[in-house]
């Protein structure tokens, strides 16, 4: 027969097609903005003649009517994905939550370990061939659409056909019941300045030519609005949205250089508004692809430099990630989000980012804690994930010890968290029993003041305040000065830095005491190059002692310059008159720094050293004075 025969053999009314739902049913409903809202009606009108039908559904945005509690005997929901509209229902245990990962739900369906009598399905009309498409909904769908008995669409001429593996014969279609009826639209909400914060942290780990995965939720969505700066991005993502179709027609998201499927933007469903619907209608840049091929973990690593930024509810100080429940209260799911962080684990070049707000919403418990609360289910474990972004900073983990990773957590948690988080570490034996933290309750960390440069022979670095994290990367900074180095800065030959001298070095209250490093490397895998600080001199009001140390191997490039210019400018800021340097008489180098600046004056002291200092504003410039 031709296709437009059994399309008409198969066309039917609402009533009709729902008499294949019995007692007792498992139906399944399309997935986000993609269910089919008349047949969901449909079958809530039908409820009286039913008892125990149990709906399977992954992302639910809709109202979903059958978790009331009048339907309790006739309906019972079972979520993959745990949904605001389900909530409620699952916490009251009238309603069940199913722990999976999404790239397994098509196994379960296919193996009948789940069985699916029912799909309920919307899809788009049938093309010239016979096929009609999930569009913008293939996720789980199509394996329910291959595993059920019956399969009932809602055929809508406003699902859009979309490119990939989203096609369905007429064939494979018990019933299809035509409605036009508008899309479930999903505007994701504007950020609020924590927010933002976040998102800008985190977009700090994207460089040009990475491939993305924006993981379901309001922060990794907020990243897209701060890559417009960005070249060549590719996307291997669960959901595709609104921005980023703002990004693939600026030239943001080109695909280039993507090592699979090259030139695409590969997604599994969307949930936005009618823009994207209509932007990837028959859209050969798009591909939709079932959620056993987008969420597996081998195929994502096939894109080199894949970067996966999810959200979290908790993160605690070893590093255990909770993005499911709030204690016993299930709140969203296991969902793609282990997917994502392994299949970026094993991409090569591939990060993982996890977000989320230092604090919950009302500001009085933080998300980084000492435990995980009873009851909350660890989703990646400690050695999974390698970013955890805050609105006060980016922790890197991966690799990191128990304690590098406590002090990382305790320096982006919310501030007035951290005294007790530090007290927590110590009891839990996490860090030095002696662990300082000077900025435990205030966020004095001044972020204004990194900066990116460029040394003269095209090194990339970065110039940033000292941070109580860096103790590590300062001690390896030591032990690898040569002895003369240390001679000429200590005046003396000292043998050690032991974590005492270290974690007094980078607790620093960024006004009286401040340092600036130089570092060269990506984020969480920097290595301090140099080293500029200043201390009060008290026996001079208003002047600061500085000094600076630079790595032997970086040494003639104009990194001593940028960091005299650096840290001279931000004492002046701070109310300092001048700046005094203390130095042996033979210290060409240190005497070229200081008289780059122009006119210095200086006095011999006992033992060859010298004592130079220079008034930051001019003043005493016509005192006696020692030229460059």
């Amino acid at each position: 027969m031709k296709w437009e025969s059994i399309y008409e053999e198969k066309k039917t009314t609402l009533e009709n097609a729902l008499k294949a739902v019995k007692r007792g049913a498992k139906v399944f409903l399309g997935s986000a903005c993609g269910e089919p809202s008349h047949l969901v009606q449909g079958l809530i009108e039908r409820a009286g003649r039913l008892h125990d039908v149990q709906i399977l559904h992954f992302v639910t945005l809709g109202d979903a009517p059958y978790t009331e509690k009048r339907f309790d005997n006739r309906f019972r929901h079972n979520a993959f994905f745990v949904g605001p509209s389900t909530r409620e229902a699952i916490n009251q245990a009238r309603a069940d939550y199913t722990p999976i990962f999404i790239s397994e739900i098509p196994d379960l369906f296919r193996r009948k370990i789940v069985p699916v009598d029912v799909a309920l399905v919307q899809t788009s009309p049938p093309d010239p061939y016979g096929f009609v498409s999930l569009g913008i909904s293939v996720d789980i769908t199509k394996a329910a659409v291959e595993s059920a008995r019956v399969v009932i669409a809602q055929v809508n001429r406003h699902m859009p056909r979309t490119m990939g593996d989203s096609f369905i014969s007429i064939e494979k279609i018990d019933y299809l019941v035509e409605k036009d009826d508008p899309l479930l639209e999903f505007p994701y909400p504007i950020p609020d300045e924590a927010g933002k914060s976040i998102a800008r942290n985190a977009a700090r780990l994207i460089s040009d030519g990475d491939t993305l995965h924006i993981g379901y939720g309001h922060l990794p969505y907020a990243v897209l609005q701060f890559i417009h700066d960005r070249k060549d991005l590719g996307v291997h993502t669960e959901v595709l949205s609104d921005d980023f179709i703002d990004l693939i027609e600026e030239g943001v998201i080109t695909g280039e250089n993507k090592t699979f499927h090259p030139g695409k933007v590969i997604c599994s469903f969307c949930i936005g508004t009618q823009r994207v619907y209509d932007y990837v209608r028959d859209n050969p840049r798009i591909g939709f692809y079932p959620a056993e091929v987008v969420y597996n973990p081998m195929t994502i690593a096939r894109n080199d430099r894949m970067v996966s930024i999810g959200s979290a509810l908790e993160v605690d100080l070893s590093g255990q990630i909770c993005s499911e429940s709030k204690g016993h209260h299930f709140y969203s799911g296991i969902g793609g989000r282990l997917d994502f962080i392994r299949g970026a684990a094993l991409s090569k070049g591939g990060k993982s980012v996890i977000t989320l707000p230092s604090t919950t919403k009302d500001g009085l418990a933080s998300r980084i804690v000492a435990n995980l609360q009873e009851g909350a289910g660890v989703v990646a474990t400690r050695g999974d994930v390698k970013y955890v972004v805050t609105e006060y900073g980016i922790a890197y983990l991966h690799g990191k010890s128990v304690r590098e990773r406590a002090m990382a957590l305790i320096n982006i948690a919310h501030p007035k968290f951290r005294k007790e988080l530090l007290e927590a570490a110590k009891r839990h034996a996490y860090v030095y029993p002696d662990q300082t933290f000077i900025h435990s309750e205030n966020h004095a960390y001044p972020d204004e003041e990194e900066a990116s440069a460029t040394l003269s022979n095209g090194t990339a670095i970065t110039i940033r305040p000292i941070k109580p994290t860096d103790e590590v990367q300062l001690q390896d900074f030591f032990y690898s000065h040569s002895e003369e180095t240390i001679y000429l800065r200590y005046f003396r030959t000292v043998r050690s830095m032991p974590h005492s001298t270290a974690q007094a070095m980078v607790n620093v209250d960024y006004k009286n005491h401040m340092a600036f490093v130089a570092t060269i490397g990506e984020i969480g895998l920097e290595r301090i190059i140099a080293v500029a600080r200043y201390a009060i001199e008290k026996e001079h009001s208003g002047m600061v002692e500085v000094a600076y140390t630079t790595h032997e191997d970086y040494q003639g490039l104009g990194l001593g310059t940028m960091l005299q210019e650096r840290l001279e400018a931000y004492a002046k800021r701070m109310g300092f008159r001048g700046a005094v340097g203390y130095l042996f008489e033979d210290n060409m180098a240190m005497l070229k720094t200081f008289s780059r600046k122009g006119q210095y004056q200086a006095e011999i002291l006992e033992d060859g050293i010298l004592r130079v200092w220079r008034y930051l504003n001019g003043e005493g410039a016509a005192d006696s004075t020692v030229n460059s």
